[in-house]
């Protein structure tokens, strides 16, 4: 029969050779322990004693031909008999769930789990030692060293309870009494039980954490600080500590947050610190798309010098498809609205939202009104949050795994740290006067595009470009030829005044003038009407042929005046002249002479419907300069022969003269 010796499960040796059919024949069996020393734990001998064979250390054949004749030796009566007194502990598990420990946070649940099973075998135990009866049963009818015997059922027959009791009798009978006499906090780690003396005091902690988070004089590591703080502790008498001791200060969870932001940037802090959503992507095409700029990845040769250029992308995130784009050095308003105007084309429909940063020429875009022409909703992303932008992951791909393809790729942007995301610069340079011009570039790039579009969507396995065109949004609407002209016309954010030299205004750096016409000739009578008033201009970026003119009322709400074209320039001198800019000059000059009489006019007789011409006075009024003669009918009393023979007289009178009007008469 199986029996402990020493804590260690034994068998017979005798068992195995004994019978009509024997496990092992005896020759056998003697020679298999002479090979195998380390399995007999006990020799035999003239006091009786038998052999004994370590049961864990036999022949796997062996075990399992003793277990069909005699049993499992563990699965013993002593074992069963113990396991029936194993029962949960719920006191034990709401004792351990709500403990806390020193630093008032609760025990791990791998923790609560073990002490709790701990408890439950070390409540068993106490039952069966209360009573002599139960635990001879217990025991197999001996009570003699049953610490011994108890260390071995409890960790051997029931090792898989979840238990981490000691495996030695004589520490397992400590551990028991201790139990008994403190109660569930016995089995507490000392580590979660005992408050060690803290080692950094509260103004220790305070200099520690400053001097982390300093930007100024910035500590180079924990070494660095290490240093300092032995040096600080011994002018304030604080206790000297190692490297670690900082490290499980300041890397703490509640410490952590404090100096994060200080040491590696508050965009870094609210990435690492601050809650974010985790989102699902649209099921179908034109429910969301993104707008962003990025440096588009090839350099081009320029005038001798290498250069490189920027691209602003719009993305369907449902298919990420790229449905416009525009190559420009800058991010600016010009830019986006040629990408968007070429996405809306490629697509046919209104996109239900637009998303975007709200930095550089977006804002003009959103003022002028065309972001919500083209959308239902425009949403612009979180400043400084790649995360909530898809077509940065996007572009980092179309980077990667086509834009690389090329020997004049610059590299991926700043942020990638990875070799294959570097450019080869050594060829780069040792070809520069073979890279591609800008041109060549814009080719090149739009055939990668292409490439991205008709490759398959990572998670779909479709082509992006008829995943992009097989679905459907009941929730967008066609742009029909009628709406572009609306839709891509874009609000100046501030107004011009009309001047005597129509709508000048600056575009991009650019001069600008426009001048209402009617006819095929400048309105002069709506110039006239118009002089210093403030008007508000709508532009197609695309086509400078014509812009729409607009007053906006009290409510700020804007009403259409009508449309201005480019203004005629004409050259000064006659030499450069063409035939029909005489022609031009005459006839403005003609209808500028009939404006001023008819204003004139107009004033003259409400003046004298009221008595105050100057007729009327027995005075003259002046005649129109280079419009009117003097005539022997006329009412009015010539003054100068011409107002500009008066302007030219007073323009040659010196300081020390004396100018009489009359002198010229």
């Amino acid at each position: 029969m199986a029996e402990l010796f020493n804590n260690i499960m034994c068998i017979r040796a005798k068992e195995l050779t004994q019978g009509s059919e024997p496990i092992i024949s005896k020759h056998a069996c003697i020679k298999y322990i002479q090979r195998n020393d380390h399995v007999r734990v006990r020799k035999g001998g003239g006091s009786g004693n038998t052999v004994l064979l370590k049961w864990d250390s036999l022949r796997p054949d062996l075990k399992e031909k003793y277990i069909q004749k005699y049993g499992n030796p563990r699965d013993n009566t002593a074992a069963k008999f113990f396991k029936q007194y194993l029962k949960k502990d719920d006191a034990a598990l709401d004792f351990y769930s709500g403990y806390l420990t020193n630093d008032d946070k609760r025990l791990p649940d791998a923790k609560i789990e073990e002490y709790c099973r701990n408890a439950e075998v070390l409540n068993a135990l106490h039952v069966i030692i209360q009573d002599r009866t139960i635990m001879a049963k217990a025991l197999g009818g001996k009570i003699t060293a049953p610490f011994a015997k108890f260390a071995d059922i409890i960790n051997n027959d029931i090792a898989d309870y979840g238990h981490n009791l000691p495996k030695n009798p004589s520490r397992l009978k400590i551990k028991y009494n201790e139990y008994i006499k403190e109660g569930y906090i016995s089995l507490v780690h000392k580590g979660f039980a005992n408050k060690n003396p803290e080692k950094i005091n509260d103004d220790a902690k305070l200099w520690l954490l400053a001097q982390w988070a300093n930007q100024v004089q910035k500590i180079t590591s924990l070494k660095h600080l290490l240093t300092l703080y032995n040096k600080e502790a011994k002018i304030r008498n604080w206790k000297e500590v190692e490297e670690q001791t900082l490290r499980n200060f300041l890397f703490s969870e509640e410490i952590k947050p404090l100096w994060w932001g200080h040491r590696y940037g508050e965009l870094k802090f609210k990435e690492k610190f601050i809650y974010q959503h985790s989102t699902k992507m649209p099921t179908m095409r034109d429910s969301l798309w993104y707008g962003d700029g990025t440096k588009l990845n090839y350099y081009y040769l320029e005038d001798g010098k290498m250069k490189t250029t920027n691209v602003y992308e719009v993305m369907d995130v449902y298919s990420e498809m790229l449905l416009g784009y525009c190559i420009a050095d800058s991010e600016d308003y010009r830019s986006q609205f040629t990408a968007f105007r070429m996405a809306v084309q490629t697509s046919g429909q209104r996109p239900y939202q637009i998303s975007f940063d709200n930095q550089g020429g977006h804002k003009k875009l959103v003022t002028g009104q065309f972001i919500s022409k083209i959308s239902d909703l425009a949403i612009s992303t979180q400043p400084y949050n790649a995360k909530s932008k898809t077509i940065e992951n996007a572009f980092g791909r179309l980077q990667s795994e086509y834009l690389k393809q090329d020997w004049f790729f610059t590299g991926q942007n700043i942020q990638s740290k990875k070799e294959e995301s570097k450019a080869n610069m050594e060829f780069i340079l040792a070809n520069k006067n073979n890279l591609p011009s800008l041109g060549e570039v814009r080719q090149i790039y739009k055939q990668r595009r292409d490439e991205w579009n008709n490759a398959p969507h990572p998670a779909t396995g479709i082509p992006r470009k008829e995943m992009y065109r097989s679905s459907e949004n009941p929730a967008t609407t066609p742009v029909q030829i009628w709406d572009m002209i609306n839709i891509f016309w874009v609000l100046r954010t501030e107004p011009v005044t009309v001047s005597a030299y129509g709508i000048n205004f600056k575009e991009n750096g650019v001069q600008m003038q426009y001048m209402v016409y009617k006819n095929d000739s400048p309105d002069i009578n709506w110039l006239r009407d118009n002089i210093d008033k403030k008007v508000w201009i709508k532009t197609d970026p695309e086509d400078s042929s014509l812009i729409a003119l607009y007053d906006k009322d009290s409510k700020g709400e804007l009403r259409f005046l009508t449309y201005a074209q480019p203004k005629t320039i004409i050259h000064r001198n006659k030499q450069e002249q063409e035939d029909w800019e005489a022609a031009f000059i005459k006839q403005i000059e003609g209808e500028s002479k009939r404006i001023r009489v008819e204003t004139r006019d107009a004033m003259d007789d409400i003046l004298e419907q009221h008595g105050m011409l100057p007729e009327q006075h027995g005075l003259n009024s002046p005649l129109i300069a280079g419009v009117e003669k003097a005539k022997k009918t006329a009412k009015r009393r010539k003054v100068a022969t011409t107002i500009g023979g008066y302007q030219k007289a007073e323009s040659l009178v010196t300081e020390t003269d004396e100018f009489n009007l009359y002198d010229i008469m």
